[in-house]
């Protein structure tokens, strides 16, 4: 679609802009095809993106005004000066006309470019880079009745709803029925999104603090291990980590990751500060032969996550109001950030769910699991084996009560967050084969909202006779 080229000039946006298509992974080159030839935007775009509203779905892009009648109106979009805009089906020319660029809108989702014209309250750079420079002194049990009182304050955004934002979700449906209802198809084939036809996938990874937290990452791993389950463990430079440690963990199939060099946010704070610290992350992914990255307290800039020497990278949350840099992808799924592979986290922190928001069982994560299944997305589990966070009794329990129960659901892919990472680009290759996830399916009814995605059948085993 030319029109999606228009206005996106980072250098970024040509590897972000066939996201969505990458996304769905329609079998066959008619169809693929035909969202540039059968879907089109509707004329020229207005220079600055701003908010569709569709119901209780909200995209940022740039809206086109133009309209086209005679066609079949299939959704409308409230604009925030009170006027609307439509897309439609056009039988007679077999076209889908929409008032936005999917492509757009998809990138201004994974990259969180709705961020500067939301109202969610965050703090700034100064008083980020102010309370990193006091924190030591600050006794724990006030920075948590800090952090309480000013999540009161702000109350949870509009936008990205949480713990779940469906958002991205519905524009990956919308984009199939506009896709198909051009082409005068009900159905059609995709690549599924998981191997051996599971119905999601779920991967764990823990972020340790300090070095008492590496130490008892041990008793984490033995709580996974008895569930048949593995993780990985993402260690900073800010502390001294323990080789003996570190060689357990991974002789036993655990993996490990990256945290940082310093747990502030030195590393985004400014392009220079992003230079110093890239040749020694490089010499600690050599050391621990480590493929993934957490930034610390989840700070980022999403253009340079890409350039760092990683394959995947876990900063980026579906939705997160509380942490110092607050936001979200919408992504349940993951997403590639230039070569890298983006996993977004997907349930609430550990540290949210039971210190900040007082929760006394792993309930709401298991209600999170549950409805990400149901959009066949990624499971991630981000959690802390240090004091405070899981090196706590009580808190162990709650995570050993989750781990009892997902380890016992057959419909879940648990691979190493590597192996998550690898699967992906596995998956975006041409010679992907079907053989590897099987063919999901598309299918759609009358309306918008009447898009199904279904995977593949489950095989069919043989039966021995005589």
């Amino acid at each position: 679609m030319m029109e999606e080229m228009a206005g996106m000039d980072s250098r970024h946006d040509v590897t972000q802009l066939n996201g969505l298509k990458r996304l769905l992974c329609l079998v066959g080159d008619d169809l693929a095809d035909e969202a540039g030839s059968r879907v089109r935007v509707l004329g020229a775009l207005d220079e600055r993106p701003t908010w569709l509203v569709n119901g209780d779905w909200r995209l940022f892009a740039r809206p086109a005004r133009e309209l086209v009648t005679g066609g079949e109106e299939l959704a409308r979009f409230e604009l925030p000066d009170g006027s609307s805009v439509s897309a439609s089906a056009d039988a007679a020319r077999t076209s889908v006309f929409l008032p936005f660029a999917p492509a757009e809108a998809y990138v201004n989702y994974v990259a969180e470019r709705w961020l500067p014209r939301s109202a969610q309250r965050r703090l700034t750079p100064r008083q980020l880079n102010l309370f990193y420079r006091t924190k030591r002194y600050i006794p724990r049990r006030m920075q948590i009745h800090a952090r309480r009182l000013l999540i009161r304050r702000q109350g949870l955004p509009e936008f990205p709803c949480w713990p779940l934002d469906l958002s991205l979700s519905r524009l990956l449906h919308f984009y199939a029925y506009c896709i198909l209802s051009a082409q005068g198809c009900t159905e059609a084939s995709f690549r599924w999104f998981w191997p051996d036809m599971h119905r999601a996938a779920m991967i764990l990874t823990h972020d340790v603090e300090t070095a008492e937290g590496l130490r008892l990452a041990v008793e984490i791993a033995d709580l996974e291990q008895e569930h048949g389950l593995r993780s990985s463990f993402n260690v900073g430079g800010w502390y001294d980590v323990d080789p003996g440690v570190v060689g357990e963990l991974v002789g036993r199939g655990f993996e490990i990751g990256l945290h940082g060099l310093h747990h502030d946010r030195s590393l985004f704070s400014s392009r220079a500060a992003f230079e110093r610290q890239k040749p020694e992350l490089s010499r600690l992914v050599e050391r621990f032969d480590a493929r993934g990255f957490r930034s610390p307290a989840t700070h980022r800039v999403f253009d340079w996550l890409s350039e760092l020497p990683i394959s995947y990278d876990c900063s980026i949350p579906h939705s997160d109001p509380f942490e110092p840099q607050p936001g979200g992808c919408c992504s349940l799924w993951p997403f590639f950030n230039g070569d890298v592979v983006e996993l977004p986290y997907t349930l609430p922190q550990d540290y949210t769910l039971f210190t900040l928001l007082g929760e006394r069982t792993p309930d709401l994560w298991l209600r999170q699991v549950d409805a990400i299944v149901r959009e066949h997305g990624l499971v991630q589990a981000l959690t802390h084996p240090d004091p405070g966070y899981l090196g706590s009794v009580s808190n162990r329990a709650r995570y050993a009560e989750f781990l009892s129960v997902v380890a016992e659901r057959d419909d879940l892919w648990t691979p190493l967050p590597r192996e998550a990472a690898e699967w992906w680009r596995t998956r975006d290759s041409p010679s992907e084969t079907e053989a590897a996830s099987g063919l999901g399916t598309i299918r759609i009814g009358a309306s918008v909202e009447e898009v199904v995605l279904e995977p593949p059948p489950p095989a069919r085993k043989s039966v021995a006779i005589g």
